[in-house]
């Protein structure tokens, strides 16, 4: 898509969204007069969408004819929570300026709803498999999960389970080296991330309080931003010890949730991982 066609799609869907508002319930006036462009001669006008966000005059228009491409993030979601925009065009605005995908969804609850069809995939998968929350809670998962724990307990939470739960330390072999040291920089990078979140206030609490896992967070080693990829011994309830490896990514309609497949491994020699998929399709 050229940069015309960037600016006209996104002009077109701005100015959809603005027609559909009633000035008045901003306790603004529909004004007789063409200045101020209004969509479809309906809605609020440029400059009153400058002034309900407090912004200088012009600022809207600038972004709405595509002439503003790396608006500042404040402004973008307060343009797309007036104009109540949803996931998708949330994610369409900040492709559309940045390039790329917004760093958050746009509403809260969007980061705890994983489409339904994600379910059957679970439900199917032959691994291990589940999905949880930026808080490690667990949505939903498959028996493979419940085949592989002891007594088929599934954790309510997977990180407060790996750190404070005694069958973690048997489940999880080298659980100190290989897991425990591994999963704390995951809690501490959670909690700049969400400093008001008191679900993960208080799963910092307790781990801190800890006299096993305490220390490992206060002065984890090497630091990780994910697992995905990371092959680690588990002891599987069913199949003995192993290795699994770990799979993990987003939903794209929940970018703050994760599925997460563990393909197990049985034997005491670690596998040796599969060479990964490139970015750019071989010649």
């Amino acid at each position: 898509m050229g940069d015309d066609a960037v600016r006209d799609a996104l002009r077109e869907v701005l100015r959809e969204r603005r027609a559909g508002l009633d000035p008045r319930q901003f306790g603004a006036s529909r004004p007789a007069s063409r200045r101020g462009r209004r969509a479809g001669g309906l809605g609020l006008t440029q400059a009153q969408v400058d002034k309900i966000l407090n912004r200088a005059p012009g600022t809207y228009q600038r972004l709405e004819s595509g002439r503003y491409p790396k608006a500042p993030e404040v402004l973008l979601k307060n343009v797309a929570t007036l104009l109540r925009l949803d996931e998708h065009e949330w994610a369409w605005l900040w492709r559309m300026t940045w390039r790329r995908d917004p760093p958050y969804p746009l509403h809260a609850v969007a980061g705890e709803q994983v489409p339904g069809g994600w379910r059957r995939i679970l439900r199917d998968a032959r691994h291990i498999a589940y999905c949880t929350n930026h808080r490690w809670e667990v949505l939903a998962h498959n028996d493979a999960l419940v085949r592989a724990l002891p007594r088929g307990e599934v954790p309510p939470n997977t990180v407060e389970w790996t750190f404070l739960h005694p069958d973690a330390r048997h489940v999880l072999a080298d659980w100190e080296e290989s897991w425990a040291r591994q999963v704390a920089p995951l809690l501490a990078s959670a909690r700049a991330t969400y400093p008001h979140d008191t679900g993960l206030a208080d799963l910092e609490r307790k781990v801190r309080a800890d006299k096993r896992s305490g220390p490992i967070y206060e002065e984890f080693g090497p630091v990780y931003a994910h697992t995905d990829g990371a092959i680690r011994p588990f002891v599987h309830a069913e199949l003995g010890r192993g290795w699994v490896t770990i799979c993990s990514a987003p939903p794209r309609a929940a970018p703050t949730c994760h599925i997460t497949q563990m393909l197990f491994d049985p034997g005491e020699e670690c596998p040796v991982p599969l060479p990964p998929i490139p970015a750019i399709p071989a010649a």
